[in-house]
Formats: C-alpha cells, structure tokens, sequence
C-alpha cells in the first residue's frame, strides 16, 4: 500500500522469501516459511471503488489457472475455490488470496493490493481444517519460477474482468473450478455458524447457501469452511 501511494506502476508485484509478520483472512496470523509463495500485486487507477470485492473471485480464477498449468493434469482435476478466497487440493487449503482496497484521490479511482499465499514447499498444521503444499504431491516449483506463471495469469484475468464489466465471465469461471453445488459448508459469520450446502454465486459473487430449511441465503461475509 505505500509502495503504491509513492506511485509504482500498477500490475507490481512485491514478494517476499519469508514473512515474519503475515496475516490471513479476519486479521489470523499466517505461517510464512521460506519455500512458499508470499507476493502482493499492486492494482491502482483502473477500477471502481465498489467493484474492489469482486477481485478476490477474479484472482481465484487467475491464481487456480496458474497452479493448473504448473501441476499439469495430474493434480488439476483436484484443484478447487472455495469462496472467498481458498484455493484447495483435495479438502486441503492450499493457498489463501487476501485483498486489501481503498481510494487514494476520488479522481484516481480505486487502489488494491491482491495479496496471494501459496503453499508450494512446505503447509502449516492448522487446528480448524487441513492443509497441504505442492511438494508434497510431487510438484515441486520454487516461487520465483512460478510468479512470471502467476502473474501472466493474473494479467490475463483481470483484462477479462475490466473493471467489472466483464464479471459475469469470472463468475462463470469461478463456478466452473469450485467446489460441487451441494458441497456441505459451514460459516462463520462472528454472530455464530450457519451450516448449509453450496448452492453457487448470486450475480454479484456473493455466496449462495442452502439451509437445512430450505431456505436459501446470501451470504457477502464470513469464514467459509468444509462441513466435517
């Protein structure tokens, strides 16, 4: 963000060989060990302010389409999104997106850092839900080899989404590598867990979830997480 507010160009990348100081979703510390992919993309001046929540879906497209092509077909048919913002292998997590949004000066538009976590060589021991790395299924590529993968990626993606005129092809992208409709989730929204099935994305990229009602709720916050 304060490389950003200096001016550097939009679409840099900073990245990290360790974090000693990284936080994940509702401001959770992150293990960030040498190995893994720690890098931030600045976005700034191109979009508006309002559409800022849809580039976490945007970047779960471009970061799964990057992990696709680095894994081959191998691995691919188990790479999954779960929303907002996971990146699964199997019903591991194997990497977060977190996407930081503000305006600089009402002429200038929006400013974003899209911040992406990949486990590449190494996972943590999570106590709410398991994780998994790269290496561990025999896919081995160091972090450096798979930015220029990440950000070709990620490039491609957000030009498809312009600004948000082109969201409902990233939706439709979105639900084509996600989790199956009928998925059992649980959210945790900090008013206590809703527990339903995956039901898709409402227009706007919110989640869509099926309670044990049948009633269906939009849910726009919270801590999704894989029904034991």
């Amino acid at each position: 963000m304060r490389l950003a507010a200096e001016g550097v160009p939009s679409g840099t990348w900073v990245i990290a060989d360790r974090q000693t100081a990284g936080r994940g979703r509702s401001g959770r510390a992150w293990e960030s060990p040498a190995g893994n992919l720690h890098a931030s993309l600045v976005l700034r001046d191109v979009f508006p302010l309002e559409k800022a929540a849809q580039l976490a879906l945007v970047s779960g497209v471009a970061v799964h389409a990057a992990v696709s092509g680095a894994v081959g077909a191998a691995l691919d048919g188990q790479l999954t999104l779960k929303w907002p913002n996971d990146i699964l292998l199997g019903r591991s997590k194997l990497g977060g997106i977190l996407v930081e949004s503000s305006v600089m000066r009402r002429d200038q538009g929006a400013l974003a850092v899209i911040g992406v976590g990949l486990n590449l060589a190494h996972h943590p021991e999570l106590e709410d839900r398991p994780a998994t790395d790269l290496s561990a299924h025999g896919a081995s590529i160091a972090p450096l080899n798979f930015l220029p993968l990440l950000d070709g990626s990620m490039q491609e993606w957000i030009s498809n989404w312009a600004s948000g005129e082109g969201f409902a092809a990233v939706r439709n992208a979105w639900l084509a590598r996600s989790l199956p409709l009928g998925a059992g989730l649980m959210v945790h929204s900090g008013q206590g867990i809703v527990r339903g099935v995956f039901a898709g994305l409402d227009p706007e990229g919110a989640l869509l979830l099926t309670l044990p009602s049948g009633a269906l709720q939009t849910v726009t916050f919270g801590d999704v997480a894989l029904a034991r």
